[in-house]
């Protein structure tokens, strides 16, 4: 039997965890491959690829991304060749999955669940050619009823659709094969790679898949350790953990923390999900002395509003939660992404507009605006009609409206996730939007955003925005709401512009004839020891040094302003943006400056 491992990943960095959980327990047992491809090709490509290689088996991971996509992929390669066996598995299968094999009929087989044990079964099973299935876990098509019992079904026109016992959770997941046994150096590098330590949460809220399964279960410390030291030595770009609470036990948390700094190899990210209220002072400790960029945490804020927090079954504690990220701000080496999510109980938009606030005040490096989805499975389905919830029937099953919040309200925070992904989470306007949010919307960030919108609808509606656009975009925003203080915005918009990256040009709006400095000026001040062991080039010649940097003069002292946060002081300053030296974990440039003076001397 030639089996194929495969699924449809979001994005061409993304690698999938699934398939090598299921290619590592099916290798020594059959002719097994796995192959990646994803949402953005051609599914007459796809097609063509996998049906040349002549399978006798093909397995897809379903997700909401891809599901829709699979489908078709499935009944195209079924007409093409009707002796392939198809097998779904994955989230989006593994409910109501009589339905669903029963109206997609060129499905042969699907996986409910952990599928590690499951699989090597049947595939087992298929090469013997058995007539039933007799394995918990599997929903499988018969032309008669099976001779054993527990098991559901339904049919049509003379087809029976058995959909066999659930299997309970793998209790010792140590009978897991590592996902990453055979993985190569070609599959990994430069790419995202997910990896989990744990199933389960401890936590059991009500629009989270999770919350269908109690309790936590652990793999192996040792083994977790070996396989990440595998993947940072196959040069990984990111690790990226799923488990659902990194940090839920303590004692394993502080160990995998301790262990990741001793594997750092300098370039490396490791990506968690944490609890931020959990946290204790040894871990923070930890963390404090990590390299900037090792670590990035997303934090689950959801809603700041206590009733609809406790309706969902989440526990949480933003107080203790708002301490822990200004704390983890103040080290200034970790990027923490908080989420909140639209469409939640009890959260109307007034309500939703104070979470918000709540969160923006604590300035994360990113704050995403998710929206309530109607997952599968999720406890938080049986609430339908208790809070007349309307959402899309397909996926991603986005709600649409609830008794709490309007169609056009949740259209509207739609346009308000956009804006603040254009202008706060690219980065590109790290210093320019904190300054005009701490001097001119203290505490009302939402307003910000919405201010934002109004002037992008009613000035650039109709337009393509380029990345030029977007700061010049900022500009003539801030100009209108503030006047008497367009200087120190727009050297602070250029300053932003100088970290994203080379540009040929400066853009006209963004140019002060105050603030030009002569090649021979840059020169000597690069001359200076100090500032070419800062810019990286501490042996090399300053006509060579300048070559690959991008000297700029500054009206104000911008340079102080980021350490200090306080006035952004009249006093010129110079700064060096360094092109040819690696970018920071937020995709940066690295700078280093001081004041004009300082050339003179």
């Amino acid at each position: 039997m030639k089996l194929l491992l495969t699924t449809l990943n979001s994005k061409y960095i993304h690698t999938c965890l699934s398939i090598r959980y299921l290619y590592s327990s099916v290798k020594d047992t059959c002719d097994s491959y796995i192959k990646e491809y994803t949402i953005n090709e051609s599914l007459d490509k796809i097609y063509a690829d996998i049906y040349e290689k002549n399978y006798d088996i093909v397995g897809f991971s379903c997700y909401i991304w891809n599901v829709e996509q699979t489908l078709k992929l499935c009944s195209t390669l079924k007409e093409a060749n009707p002796d392939l066996i198809i097998i779904l598995g994955g989230p989006e299968v593994s409910f109501d999955s009589l339905n669903f094999i029963n109206k997609h009929s060129y499905i042969d087989y699907i996986i409910k669940g952990e599928g590690e044990l499951v699989l090597p079964k049947l595939i087992d099973s298929i090469s013997k050619f058995k007539k039933h299935i007799e394995i918990d876990g599997v929903v499988y098509k018969s032309n008669e009823l099976p001779p054993y019992s527990d098991y559901r079904y339904n049919t049509h026109e003379d087809i029976y659709f058995i959909e066999n016992k659930d299997t309970p959770p793998i209790a010792d997941l140590s009978q897991i094969k590592s996902p990453y046994l055979y993985v190569t150096e070609e599959e990994i590098e430069n790419k995202i790679v997910y990896f989990e330590t744990s199933r389960g949460c401890t936590f059991n809220c009500s629009y989270c898949l999770s919350s269908t399964l109690k309790g936590v279960r652990f793999f192996p410390l040792e083994s977790v350790k070996q396989d990440l030291k595998k993947l940072v030595v196959l040069n990984a770009k990111q690790i990226k953990f799923v488990d659902r609470t990194f940090n839920s036990h303590k004692e394993i948390t502080l160990a995998l923390i301790k262990f990741l700094k001793e594997i750092d190899n300098g370039k490396i990210n490791f990506h968690f999900e944490i609890t931020a209220h959990m946290l204790d002072d040894e871990f923070m400790k930890e963390i404090k002395e990590a390299r900037y960029g090792l670590f990035q945490f997303e934090i689950g804020v959801q809603s700041t509003n206590s009733k609809t927090i406790k309706t969902v079954n989440r526990i949480d504690n933003f107080e203790k939660l708002s301490v822990r990220v200004n704390q983890i701000k103040k080290y200034g080496n970790i990027h923490q992404h908080l989420d909140l999510i639209a469409g939640l109980p009890y959260e109307n938009l007034e309500s939703f507009k104070k979470s918000f606030n709540d969160v923006f005040a604590l300035l994360p490096e990113a704050l995403q605006l998710g929206f309530l989805k109607m997952l599968k499975g999720s406890p938080i389905k049986s609430q339908v009609e208790l809070f007349d919830y309307r959402y899309r029937n397909y996926p991603p099953y986005e709600v649409i409206s609830n008794k709490f919040i309007s169609a056009i309200e949740i259209l509207f925070l739609k346009e308000i996730e956009e804006i603040v992904d254009l202008f706060y989470n690219s980065g590109m306007f790290m210093l320019s939007i904190e300054y005009i949010y701490i001097n001119n919307y203290n505490n009302n960030g939402f307003k910000l955003f919405s201010d934002l919108l109004a002037y992008k609808n009613e000035y650039y509606q109709n337009k393509t925005l380029s990345r030029d656009d977007l700061y010049k975009l900022l500009h003539e925003f801030y100009s209108r709401i503030c006047s008497d203080e367009t200087n120190k915005i727009k050297e602070l918009i250029r300053f932003d512009y100088l970290r994203m990256g080379r540009n040929r040009v400066i853009p006209l709006f963004l140019r002060n004839d105050l603030s030009s400095i002569t090649r021979e000026e840059a020169v000597a001040w690069i001359s200076n020891d100090y500032i070419k062991s800062e810019l990286g080039y501490p042996n090399s010649h300053p006509m060579e040094i300048i070559k690959k940097i991008h000297v700029e003069l500054f009206e104000f002292d911008i340079i102080d302003y980021i350490k200090t946060k306080g006035n952004l002081k009249n006093h010129k300053a110079i700064i060096a943006f360094n092109y040819s030296g690696e970018k920071d974990f937020m995709n940066k440039v690295t700078f280093t400056g001081g004041l004009y003076e300082q050339i003179k001397n």
